[in-house]
């Protein structure tokens, strides 16, 4: 790679499925001009993060005099870069687990981008191809029936209706055969390992959990018993010049709890998960289960006969795991199940006090359970995961279903944000705009350099990238039209949160939009070769363009925002509230009797605490009134407006 750069960065990077070729060329020319500090990303993106997390790492220790293999660091996603971009490469990733192989082609189809009569035709053999003996079953009787009534004229007759009873019928049971297929590979078509068996003259393919796996270790210099986890990241070799901070390397992924209906931030941080040697013997390689067995802390926990080992705790956590957690796309690749206990034995130190506060049981807090109690997302994680009990109580186990992160933030823009960043956190933004007849995007011959530099933007100065993106939902073709309403209701659940912070100001100057076509990228697994050295050129071209990045207005335009949003937010506290209660002086009429010295609940653990939090209160109230009279610090100011506002984190 060179001589090494001075300056650092953080990363982020959106879900996209195949379109995730964008991301090493990118990372490699962003390479160029920084060294990373945290990365992060969700579905494809966690791929593209877990993979440069691991080139970081074997960097690191290149740099500090190791001798790793030649596939180890940045050299070695160069040729990550160039498997991904070969022809066939990414299609053998998936492979269907048995019983699968028809529904997976027509999930395939039908979420590609295909002329739509391929789509009905694929789905009109698709049902037949999967139900066959149904449907000739139901074909053969009903013609059998019009043979007894009329002979042959009869059975002639009944023909035309046979096909499309018999088709009906096929239909319904190839729908419950492929659910079926699924729920016995955990909710999935495509386990991420290989699902068939190659015959013995045949080489096997690596399916996409293997090949992920091997290509960490290698980036990592790890070898293949020792799987790469969140604490060789942590602690990798520091460069020289490295300014300080709480780890070398961190990086985060998100996966969607689909049984708790909410978004996590991968590593888990004071946890209570669990998960079955079988279960994860069908999503992982055997070295991994096998490692997190050995590495478990304490003896494995049994319930009704099962046995259930301790998902491992943020350092220990295998990096392979919680990519593999974020990357499981709905359907096409099987959910991860993890298990937490449903029923504890009720003791006096489960129970809740008299205001409703949850009693700590005081033995977890003594084994270090409580670490985490000053960090948003470790006390987030303990509520998640049912706060602090004894595992020797439990008496039931239920099951919980993550999937792919991208169901709840496919752009997680969030991650590492900070009021005054120390260095800058750069995202890349995967777009589909609709098709520019001006430019060639349909052919999959060579296209001009200048078209492909037009599809990637980065914003060059403070008016830009907070406009509205406008997607045309009208077509000619009714189905077409109500379809693309639907879909677009789905992708507004799916990304308004993400949307709205890539706007802000201090955010969008930051994300470089990378423009992909119909025939790019998305749920096209089988691309041409054009196709995937395109979209391979426009990665190259976005992480180029974070070279002329000015930090200086990045870093100018946030203490703008902040201190608006710093000002308005005392303001608003003093306007709400009086120098010497906590309490607003109509809170009597609100049925408050309460006096300024009692608390309803959580009450602080001493005077000195209290007393701070006084003072506290009386500052803030002064500050507030000060700066109302004062000069308004959001005149001016960035827009939309900044605030600050308590929010939920995940």
């Amino acid at each position: 790679m060179g001589a090494h750069p001075e300056k650092y960065c953080d990363l982020v990077m959106k879900g996209g499925v195949t379109s995730g070729i964008v991301y090493p060329n990118a990372v490699l020319e962003l390479a160029k001009s920084y060294r990373f500090k945290s990365i992060g990303g969700t579905s494809a993106g966690a791929i593209a993060a877990a993979v440069t997390a691991a080139a970081a790492v074997g960097d690191r220790r290149q740099e500090a005099g190791e001798k790793l293999g030649p596939d180890a660091g940045f050299n070695g996603m160069a040729n990550v870069a160039r498997q991904l971009s070969s022809k066939g490469f990414i299609y053998c990733l998936f492979q269907p687990a048995n019983g699968a192989t028809n529904a997976f082609r027509l999930v395939v189809l039908l979420a590609g981008h295909a002329k739509s009569w391929r789509k009905l035709l694929g789905v009109l053999v698709a049902v037949v191809a999967i139900a066959p003996l149904e449907f000739l079953a139901i074909l053969a009787a009903l013609c059998t029936v019009g043979y007894w009534i009329e002979g042959w004229g009869g059975a002639k007759a009944a023909m035309l209706p046979a096909l499309l009873c018999a088709y009906g019928g096929a239909a319904t049971l190839a729908v419950a055969r492929t659910a079926r297929v699924a729920r016995r590979n955990l909710l999935g078509l495509c386990s991420g390992l290989s699902g068939r068996r190659a015959w013995p003259w045949r080489r096997r393919p690596l399916a996409l959990t293997e090949w992920l796996h091997q290509t960490l270790q290698a980036l990592a210099g790890k070898p293949e018993g020792e799987p790469l986890t969140f604490g060789d990241l942590w602690s990798a070799p520091r460069y020289g010049n490295e300014p300080e901070s709480g780890f070398s390397i961190n990086l985060q992924v998100i996966t969607t709890g689909v049984s708790h209906r909410e978004p996590r931030t991968l590593p888990f941080a004071n946890k209570n998960f669990w998960f079955r040697e079988g279960e994860f013997r069908r999503l992982f390689p055997a070295s991994v289960v096998e490692w997190m067995i050995r590495a478990e802390e304490g003896a494995p926990l049994v319930v009704d006969g099962e046995i259930y080992h301790r998902l491992p705790e943020g350092d220990r956590f295998p990096v392979l795991v919680a990519t593999r957690m974020s990357l499981s796309f709905p359907l096409l690749i099987s959910a991860v199940p993890l298990h937490e206990p449903a029923m504890w034995a009720r003791r006096p130190d489960t129970a809740t006090s008299e205001r409703g506060e949850d009693v700590v049981d005081e033995d977890a807090e003594a084994q270090g359970e409580g670490a985490n109690e000053h960090s948003v997302l470790g006390t987030m994680e303990g509520l998640a995961s049912g706060g602090r009990r004894r595992t020797s109580d439990v008496t039931a186990m239920r099951i919980c279903w993550f999937s792919d992160g991208g169901i709840s933030s496919n752009f997680p823009i969030h991650l590492f944000d900070a009021g005054l960043p120390l260095w800058p956190t750069f995202a890349i933004n995967l777009r589909y705009p609709p098709p520019d007849p001006d430019m060639r995007w349909e052919t999959d011959g060579e296209v001009p350099l200048e078209e492909l530099e037009a599809a990637v933007f980065l914003p060059e100065s403070n008016n830009q990238g907070w406009k509205h993106a406008h997607h045309p939902i009208a077509s000619e073709w009714a189905p077409k039209e109500v379809a693309g309403f639907l879909f677009g209701i789905v992708g507004t659940m799916q990304n308004w949160r993400d949307l709205l912070q890539s706007r802000a100001p201090g955010h969008r100057d930051r994300i470089v939009h990378v423009s992909l076509q119909g025939t790019e990228g998305g749920m096209n697994l089988d691309m041409p070769a054009p196709v995937l050295e395109r979209i391979a050129k426009k990665g190259a071209i976005a992480g180029r363009r974070f070279a002329a990045f000015s930090f200086e207005n990045h870093y100018w335009v946030r203490w703008r925002n902040l201190s608006a949003a710093v000002q308005n937010y005392t303001v608003e506290f003093a306007d709400n509230t009086t120098p010497e209660r906590w309490l607003p002086p109509y809170a009597a009429a609100c049925g408050s009797p309460l006096r300024d010295e009692e608390s309803p609940s959580y009450a602080f653990k001493s005077e000195a605490a209290a007393r701070r939090a006084r003072d506290m209160h009386k500052k803030l109230h002064k500050q507030g009134k000060q700066w109302k009279k004062g000069v308004d610090l959001s005149k001016g100011a960035p827009n939309p407006a900044p605030q600050l506002r308590i929010t939920p984190t995940f």
